[in-house]
């Protein structure tokens, strides 16, 4: 063979290398194998030049406000200021007609986030984790949840 066709295949066989390198990276920056399908997975990139590759969305957290408030009594859903809101009884001697008569009248309130006195209850936004609001009167006590 001449010189030329050596130096040809050469830089032909180079750039064949260098484009297979090129598609490697390391196990942090490769994309999740099996993981990927389920979304379980997810893979940040640190580069903020680095370009972006759609892919399936992260699954939503697995826990719930019904994991975490396991002891309560659900008693359906009430209007929110932007959308649907559980109610869910957390003490006292509460039955969910109340709950939701309460609920009914003050889910649109909540948007103010002011103490809000509805039927001798007094509701407001409310500390607990997964909580959005509350009401209380003695010792029942509801709480409204996304």
């Amino acid at each position: 063979m001449s010189r030329s066709l050596h130096r040809i295949v050469f830089v032909l066989a180079a750039g064949v290398l260098g484009l297979a390198l090129a598609g490697c990276g390391t196990e942090r920056e490769s994309a999740p194998s099996s993981g990927a399908a389920s979304g379980s997975a997810t893979t940040v990139s640190e580069n903020p030049s680095a370009s972006v590759v759609g892919g399936p969305k992260p699954a939503s957290p697995t826990t719930s406000v019904a994991d975490d408030h396991a002891h309560t009594t659900a008693c359906g859903t009430t209007k929110g200021p932007d959308g649907a809101l559980r109610i869910l009884i957390l003490g006292g001697d509460l039955d969910c007609g109340t709950a939701k008569k309460v609920a009914t009248e003050y889910g649109p309130k909540i948007a103010t986030g002011a103490p809000q006195q509805v039927a001798g209850w007094d509701c407001g936004p409310s500390e607990t984790t997964g909580i959005l609001a509350s009401c209380t009167k003695g010792d029942q006590e509801f709480g409204l949840a996304p």
